[in-house]
This record gives C-alpha cells, structure tokens and sequence, in this order.
C-alpha cells in the first residue's frame, strides 16, 4: 500500500471519527430538546388548569369580603374547584423534567399543594360563615380571607415559575448544569398565611 493511500485512509478515519462525535452531540441535544419541550408543555397546561380553578374562587372570595357576593354560590363553587387542583396537584407529580429542573417541577408541586390547602382554609371558613352563628362571624371572615390570600399567592408564584421554564433553552440547561455545583439556583419566593389559632384570635382587619 502507497504512502499517498494510507494517508487518505487516515484521512477518512478521522473525518469518520469527527462526523461520530457531532452525530451523537447533536442526538444528545435533539433529546434535550424533547425533554424541556415536553415539560414546558406539560406545565403550561397545568398552568392553565390552576387559573381555571382558581381565579373564580379567588373573584368569589373577594365578592364575599365586600359584602357583594353569594356564599351559597361559592358553596357550590368550591368542591368542583378542589378536585380541579387537587387532580392538577397530582399531575404535577408526573411531570418528568430534565435534571437540572427538578427543583422547578417541586416548586409547581409545592405551589398546587399550597392552593389545595387554600381552598380547606375557604371550606372552614365557608362552614364558619354558613352556620349562622354570631360568634363564628369573626373566624369566617379570616379563614376566607387567608385562604384567598394564599390562593392568590400560589398561583402567582406557580405563574412565575412556568414563565421561567417556559423561557427555557437547551442552551439554558447545559449552563445550568455547568453551574450547578457552584452556584445555588434561585428561589421563586413563597408566601403563606397561617389559618386561624386554637383560640380563633387574629388580626383580621374587616376593611380587607
């Protein structure tokens, strides 16, 4: 074999060899690209099923404070909306995210949790307010209040989160992935209002 061959043979070797590499980094990245595709997807989609649920309570809620609204309405109102998150609540739980966005499909997971804990808050204290009671007035009031608060919350940081998945490249993950070990992702904050104490007590101002 000529020296002009075995050079063209080594040639082709590693022509071969660099077309192997980009081959299997560009399936890598195809298959990254899936991935978030398919979790933005799936978290638009429950972003959307928590503001079906929710924001009818929450204007409910509000209509209620004023003095303007129906709580045999939103009696019937609630027990749809629960089941709405509480399912959405465990879909968030099938979500499958890439690596390096698990703290954000746990943080989706953590805000429905939250709205569905809401909404036992708004069921106390639409009990309270339905029994007729003088003396439950006050406790009603603030169950209602702190569970719309905290409905409302939920769902803005749920919002907040999706935003930022959803802005997300695969470009995105590898540097999130490079620094992952040097730096701590940030946190979307929470917010949460306590229910009322043993004793009923709180600051409930009746001008919210």
């Amino acid at each position: 074999m000529s020296d002009g061959t075995t050079l063209w043979l080594l040639i082709l070797a590693v022509m071969a060899a660099a077309a192997a590499i980009v081959l299997r980094r560009m399936s890598r990245l195809v298959a990254r690209t899936r991935e978030l595709e398919r979790f933005q997807r799936g978290a638009a989609a429950l972003d959307r099923r928590f503001g079906d649920a929710s924001t009818p309570l929450v204007t409910a809620l509000d209509d209620i404070r004023r003095h303007a609204g129906d709580p045999q309405a939103l009696a019937k109102l609630l027990p749809g909306a629960s089941d709405d998150l509480r399912t959405a609540a465990a879909d968030a739980r099938t979500l499958r995210p890439p690596t390096v966005l698990r703290d954000r499909a746990a943080g989706l997971v953590r805000e429905l949790d939250r709205a569905v804990r809401a909404t036992e808050l708004v069921e106390h204290g639409l009990d309270a307010l339905l029994a007729a009671r003088g003396n439950r007035e006050l406790e009603a009031q603030v169950s209602l209040k702190r569970g719309a608060l905290n409905l409302r919350h939920s769902r803005e940081a749920f919002a907040l989160l999706v935003a930022e998945v959803g802005a997300m490249d695969p470009g995105d993950l590898a540097t999130l992935a490079a620094n992952r070990s040097s730096a701590p992702l940030p946190a979307v904050p929470t917010y949460l209002v306590d229910g009322p104490d043993a004793n009923g007590e709180s600051a409930f101002d009746p001008r919210m």
